[in-house]
């Protein structure tokens, strides 16, 4: 049995929308306890990845500066029903903390990040299987 993105991705997620200030970023990151946020447009669609490590170096360098101008862009993603081996292979390849979850339309439905991975390897490694989130 193959496992899927979707029974170990996070659901319940944090995003910004693009033309917020950086600020608002950095303290909802802050807030929240993640290291990445999806930055989204109306609707759900994202257009960037945000990670705690550009907030703090372009906060450090330049107040003002939004949301737009920190993001990762292009995203690498991947949809709900990708192989959970396929997403790490992708991860560990493009070097990405974390991969948005995109359903068929395009919008936002998930992330899944080294701590999910950790999560599974952990229950692998101990003997047990991989929890299914849903």
């Amino acid at each position: 049995m193959t496992l899927l993105v979707s029974e170990i991705m996070s659901y319940d997620l944090l995003t910004i929308p693009v033309d917020a200030p950086l600020a608002q970023a950095d303290a909802e990151m802050r807030l929240g306890h993640v290291r990445h946020l999806p930055v989204v447009e109306p609707g759900g669609l994202l257009v960037g990845v945000l990670s705690m490590v550009d907030v703090a170096r372009r906060m450090a360098a330049q107040s003002g500066a939004k949301v737009r101008d920190v993001m990762a862009q292009p995203v690498v993603s991947v949809k709900e029903n990708t192989p959970a081996a396929d997403a790490a292979h992708a991860m560990r390849t493009q070097r990405a903390g974390c991969l948005p979850v995109l359903d068929g339309a395009g919008r936002l439905v998930g992330l899944v990040t080294e701590l999910d991975f950790v999560e599974v390897a952990e229950k692998l490694l101990s003997g047990k299987p991989p929890a299914r989130r849903r």
